[in-house]
């Protein structure tokens, strides 16, 4: 059964099954940092031609760590720097899923018993003025996405992983995350997933204009953000892009144009929270993101996967449209509340429906389709953070967290689905009035 749940879901949250040689290195001061990362270009491959455990620099992220590759793979190379406090590696992160005429088909908005009762938040607030930022596979051209993107950027600095031919750019475009039998560790090809296109216009589509479905925030705008591609990416990438969408500034990088009020991470990796990501997390919250991500769909305990399980996320498990714990869904303590995504059993319709691509490698045509998984419960959650700030905007990020928890409704996964699932019309009710009184 756990075999099967992994192949439906198209869930990919571990790393991918080759020896590390990238690490991320924090340091105890700016001097130990500055001292590790001189060596000139030309000095760094004369010491490597003779000690090929000679770390390389190549990046110093936004929160201050350092990234080098080692090219025999041995973290132990770095006792040789002074001043090191922790050592990690720049594990590779995936998909958490590869779970208005169409609007009667979103159930996860408006079903009595599974859904999260969206109407009833819109009577007060669509997202106008919210920003949501989606950090994923990039963005397709779709007429539900239309006049809803800001500027976003392309954190992927692989180019050869990127498929655009260079590393991080100014086009956030998803150039496809299709594999050929025998990519990324694994047996059997695939198509490219559209997945960030899905993710982006299930928490804000466009509402009103006669073509499919429409999104949690309809009137909020998204940030574009590309940090996964052929065979996921880097977890320094999605350091750096969490620290940008929040306002943050990155090397090299022009500072974002809109901060985020929430982040959206559907994507995971399997293992504890980094301290890099945890810095990374904090950082984004002191500045005012709220940062929601993906339980991940591995049937297991949602406290083995990362960055669900940092501290101040808010960690979204899924629900089928039965409103019980979807059966891949990863479950526990380390879940705050779930929301629908959906189950890959039974109807396709009992899914999420929402924009993707046609295109088997690239876009070709916009067309709409079913995925489910908790990559699709955590932009319902996001979009609803959306409408929280749109109606009180100076709502801070500890208290978002505890509107959700404290409005969700009871569900069917007592102590496994964290406070129960999401209600967006409960919880939109409580931030006016709270507001109302002060």
């Amino acid at each position: 059964m756990y075999r099967r749940c992994l192949l439906l879901c198209l869930t990919v949250l571990t790393a991918l099954p080759v020896p590390a040689t990238r690490y991320i290195v924090r340091f105890a001061d700016q001097p130990s940092a500055t001292a590790a990362r001189v060596p000139q270009a030309s000095s760094a491959r004369r010491r490597r031609a003779v000690d090929p455990g000679q770390p390389r620099h190549i990046a110093t992220l936004a929160t201050g760590a350092e990234v080098f590759d080692i090219e025999d793979g041995n973290p132990a190379h770095f006792v040789r720097f002074p001043g090191v406090i922790s050592v990690e590696e720049d594990r590779i992160v995936k998909p958490a899923a590869l779970a208005d005429p169409l609007y009667p088909r979103q159930w996860s908005l408006h079903d009595p018993r599974a859904g999260i009762d969206a109407e009833v938040a819109w009577q007060g607030t669509r997202g106008e003025g919210a920003v949501v930022a989606v950090l994923d596979t990039g963005v397709t051209s779709h007429p539900e996405l239309d006049g809803q993107l800001l500027p976003g950027y392309d954190f992927v600095t692989d180019a050869g992983r990127a498929r655009d031919g260079d590393g991080r750019d100014a086009d956030p475009r998803d150039e496809g995350d299709w594999e050929d039998p025998g990519d990324c560790g694994r047996r059997a090809g695939s198509r490219s997933s559209w997945h960030g296109t899905h993710v982006m216009a299930l928490a804000a589509a466009k509402r009103g204009n006669r073509l499919g479905i429409v999104g949690v925030a309809p009137e909020a705008k998204i940030l574009p953000v590309r940090v996964l591609a052929h065979c996921g990416g880097y977890l320094s990438d999605v350091i750096d892009a969490i620290a940008w969408a929040s306002g943050g500034e990155v090397r090299g990088v022009p500072v974002a144009t809109h901060r985020a009020d929430v982040i959206n991470l559907s994507l995971g990796v399997e293992g504890a929270c980094g301290e890099a990501m945890a810095d990374a997390v904090a950082q984004a919250r002191a500045r005012g993101s709220v940062v929601v991500a993906a339980a991940g769909n591995d049937g297991v305990s949602a406290g083995t996967v990362a960055p669900g399980n940092c501290p101040g996320v808010i960690n979204v498990g899924a629900l089928d449209r039965q409103g019980r714990l979807a059966w891949c869904s990863n479950h526990g303590t380390a879940v705050s509340l779930a929301a629908p995504g959906g189950s890959l059993r039974g109807l396709r319709t009992d899914d999420m429906i929402s924009a993707v691509d046609q295109g088997a490698r690239v876009p070709w045509r916009s067309v709409f389709g079913y995925l489910a998984g908790t990559s699709m419960a955590a932009p319902l959650v996001s979009g609803v953070v959306a409408l929280m700030r749109s109606a009180d905007p100076s709502l801070g990020v500890d208290d978002i967290t505890r509107h959700l928890v404290d409005n969700a409704r009871p569900a069917r996964c007592p102590k496994a689905c964290g406070a129960g699932l999401l209600d967006a019309g409960a919880t939109l009710d409580a931030v006016v009035e709270e507001r109302m009184a002060l």
